[in-house]
């Protein structure tokens, strides 16, 4: 997927009008006039105003933005003498090379990434804020961050793109079992809509599996204008906000199938014993996300890796394929996996413990498969069981369904994991008599 230079994509026309009413992006009335002189080189009509303009309507969030580092883009630049560059100030400025920035002594309200950035040219809007075909439209579209946050130095949208959660709407509706309501989970856009409802626009159009869009975008998890007391402006602690939908939620029972239950096998929760209570078991992993503080999740899923010269075949890591084992993904990943050492010592001694583990709990799972299998010989039919039997062999499949559909092969809690297929075993083998 390519994307085209930010300098020069601007938003205006009848064309996007609808949109732009369905979102109700940016305040209508009030915005100032923009004054007519140009930007840096004399040009009679400005097209950029800068943040400052934007500010008098938008002062909540002007002040998220002025904390973030995108706000002080320019000065990075300035840091590593490269403030000059025009292969990085386009990335760094407004409208570089579209009658936008020139230079930091020349144009100092430019400097920077800023509003018109993200939401297009908008010394237009700013001038006549009543026009509602020159507002600036909302794009929670990641090609749109991946404008800036590409190649060998920051490839963040190109591993965005190979990760899965670049494919969750695809993989949803390809699945055949899509429901509207899953989209909480597979689509930003739908995301969104809710959010926006429940903060009482009820004029928004909320999409449905036909008409979503967007899968799960760099907005699903950071704020675009910052404001947010995380870092990367994440929108939520990172345990929080990876559980938001890495969870099998209240009414993953036996008798349902779990899905997605991540969150639950890494606090040592979510199986069940032989007579379907709660199966506890923690590990030391449970601790990653048994509170708000620290990395959670991403200490083992967003590691990130500097090469000393990157180049685009052999270029950084910034983690967000997501999932570093994964072995259909080929590039974009670390050659040494670093996750695990803070607590398993070197890289391979991790991958070592890792291979054992997994190939344990695969090849478990692969001998409980036959028993819930209605074609195998070696099925157990629950018609055939009386009630307390039939009872049994419901918490048998169930923890056999919850380690599979963890997707960590044990590797999330091997505690919690290993003592749910115990569990498994144990009814199956009183079941089938063997």
């Amino acid at each position: 997927m390519s994307a085209s230079h930010p300098a020069t994509r601007f938003f205006s026309g009848s064309a996007i009008l609808s949109l732009i009413l369905a979102l109700g992006v940016l305040t209508i009335g009030g915005c100032p006039s923009v004054p007519p002189d140009g930007n840096g080189g004399g040009t009679t009509e400005k097209i950029f105003g800068g943040a400052e303009t934007c500010m008098a309507c938008h002062a909540e969030n002007h002040s998220d933005w002025s904390a973030t580092r995108h706000a002080g883009a320019m000065d990075t630049l300035a840091g590593i003498g490269q403030d000059a560059n025009e292969s990085c100030v386009g990335c760094h400025s407004v409208g570089f090379g579209s009658g936008g920035f020139t230079s930091v002594a020349a144009t100092p309200e430019l400097a920077g990434v800023q509003c018109e950035n993200c939401h297009g040219a908008g010394a237009a809007h700013a001038a006549d804020p009543g026009n509602l075909e020159l507002r600036p439209v909302i794009n929670m579209s990641a090609s749109l961050c991946g404008e800036c946050h590409n190649d060998a130095h920051h490839p963040t949208f190109e591993e965005w793109s190979l990760s899965k959660h670049g494919s969750a709407l695809e993989g949803l509706i390809s699945s055949g079992f899509a429901q509207d309501t899953c989209l909480e989970c597979h689509s930003q856009d739908y995301r969104y809509a809710i959010e926006r409802q429940a903060e009482g626009d009820m004029d928004i159009v909320v999409p449905t599996t036909e008409t979503a869009s967007l899968s799960l975008e760099c907005a699903t998890c950071h704020s675009s204008h910052g404001g947010v007391d995380q870092e990367h402006q994440l929108l939520k602690p990172i345990a929080s906000l990876c559980g938001e939908c890495h969870t099998q939620g209240e009414e993953a029972l036996p008798g349902n199938t779990p899905h997605h239950p991540q969150l639950e096998m890494l606090l040592g929760t979510g199986a069940v014993q032989e007579d379907g209570s709660a199966l506890d078991k923690t590990h030391t992993h449970s601790t990653l996300a048994a509170t708000d503080e620290g990395q959670a999740c991403a200490q083992c899923h967003v590691v990130s890796h500097e090469v000393e010269d990157p180049n685009e075949g052999n270029p950084n890591v910034t983690g967000h394929t997501f999932n570093p084992f994964d072995p259909e993904i080929t590039t974009h990943q670390a050659d040494q996996y670093t996750g695990c050492t803070m607590c398993h010592g070197t890289a391979e001694t991790a991958d070592a413990l890792r291979t054992v583990l997994q190939g344990d709990v695969v090849s478990r799972l692969a001998a409980l498969a036959p028993y819930f299998d209605v074609e195998d010989a070696l099925y157990i039919d629950p018609a055939g069981l009386d009630e307390a039997d039939a009872l049994l062999l419901a918490n048998a499949k169930f923890n056999y369904q919850f380690v599979g559909a963890d997707g960590s092969s044990g590797v999330h809690n091997p505690t919690n994991a290993r003592a749910a297929l115990d569990v498994a075993e144990s009814i199956v083998a009183t079941l089938s008599g063997s």
